[in-house]
């Protein structure tokens, strides 16, 4: 997908959810979204060493260091957890004000990724 600016794939913003491409700071990754998902199957993609990816509008798309998933998942996540597939988001039922949808991507490099798009 090359626009010929050389822009710093690094660098590029997420512009809006639901995703349709996922990138890294070498550029675009070859990733399908497959399906929302919940609490437990979370779970089990970590505990099968599965990456997060945070998806939050005008921020670049933040990749989890392996050590830090778990807490993350822990700390930030669990209780900010929209269900899959749900109609309408009621921010005001989360700590914050804020809460993550899940779904799960294919990935050719990497396989099972976590992707969680942030909505505030």
């Amino acid at each position: 997908m090359g626009n010929g600016l050389g822009m710093d794939t690094g660098q590029r913003i997420v512009t809006q959810t639901p995703l349709t491409e996922l990138w890294d700071s070498s550029g675009p990754v070859n990733a399908v979204r497959i399906e929302p998902i919940g609490n437990a199957e979370i779970v089990r993609l970590l505990r099968d060493g599965s990456t997060i990816v945070v998806a939050d509008v005008g921020l670049p798309l933040r990749w989890l260091a392996a050590d830090d998933r778990f807490a993350f998942w822990k700390d930030e996540v669990k209780h900010r957890l929209a269900k899959p597939n749900v109609d309408r988001l009621h921010l005001s039922e989360y700590p914050a004000d804020y809460c993550y949808a899940a779904s799960k991507w294919s990935c050719t490099s990497r396989g099972p990724v976590i992707v969680l798009e942030k909505h505030h």
